[in-house]
């Protein structure tokens, strides 16, 4: 794995770091290819609008900046199939929660080895109930922030054969999993829960949204049952595209016509690096 700290190659942050201290910061995790970032735009989209709503935006030369960096230093460093992580922390300074008046960011990029999930997208995947609620609030709705305390507790109820586990909010509704989003497919509607009170705005959920590939798609406020009547369920997220989900907490569910479509017509655009 190779490093960068303020652009520098580095692995060392301040042990006062507010990243560190309180989670406060964002983060990317770009998949790439050689001479091709995957919906780069979209990452560093969701990256900039988390860094404004936690009140501590990228200037315009900042943007161009990380940029640069990302196409002329860590591009060319790719030699196959790999993981673009990126952290952004509002740095040193404050006294407790209050922030710096004067932010001074850190920038931390990491290379990553790529998981593998071909077998997933091929074979499908078992999905269970997480009892760990997500928290409703707007204020972080859709952000990738660096706090993922949620998530990582998630994942410690999490067991084998299962790959992954829906999360609810405290109002018992389908919010998403623990690292992808939720989509089903009922009667040829794509159904995916809204996160405008909670959960990751992910940028492959986003393209499938976007792109809608003649499909009708309804994003609201779902039950457990509702998914649990679907004809087809599937999980995205950016690293592992389209995965099937043939079994939710037991009951099975095919790999079925849509979502086979659906996995063809994004792994072309994947292949070819259209966004």
């Amino acid at each position: 794995m190779t490093w960068f700290v303020n652009y520098r190659l580095d692995k060392s942050v301040s042990v006062v770091d507010r990243g560190l201290a309180y989670g406060d910061g964002v983060f990317e995790t770009i998949r790439v290819f050689p001479q091709s970032f995957l919906k780069i735009n979209d990452h560093l989209s969701r990256l900039y609008r988390g860094l404004s709503k936690l009140a501590m935006p990228f200037s315009l030369e900042q943007k161009t900046s990380l940029y640069n960096f990302l196409y002329s230093d860590v591009l060319p460093l790719i030699h196959e199939e790999s993981v673009v992580k990126i952290m952004i922390s509002r740095g040193e300074g404050g006294r407790g929660y209050l922030a710096p008046e004067n932010c001074i960011h850190s920038i931390i990029i990491g290379i990553l080895p790529a998981p593998d999930y071909q077998v997933h997208r091929e074979k499908g995947v078992s999905l269970s109930i997480s009892p760990v609620p997500v928290s409703s609030n707007r204020f972080l709705a859709g952000m990738k922030h660096l706090n993922r305390l949620e998530n990582v507790i998630a994942k410690q109820y999490l067991s084998s054969p299962d790959f992954e586990a829906i999360m609810m909010n405290g109002n018992r509704e389908l919010v998403e999993c623990i690292q992808s989003n939720l989509f089903w497919c009922k009667q040829g509607v794509l159904y995916t829960p809204s996160l405008e009170q909670s959960g990751v705005q992910g940028t492959y959920r986003k393209a499938i949204i976007e792109r809608q590939y003649d499909y009708t798609i309804q994003i609201g406020r779902f039950l457990l049952c509702d998914l649990m009547a679907a004809d087809e369920v599937f999980i995205t997220n950016s690293l592992m595209g389209i995965v099937p989900v043939i079994g939710v907490t037991g009951v099975s569910f095919p790999i079925g016509i849509h979502t086979r479509k659906l996995q063809i017509l994004m792994q072309a655009k994947d292949m070819h690096g259209v966004y």
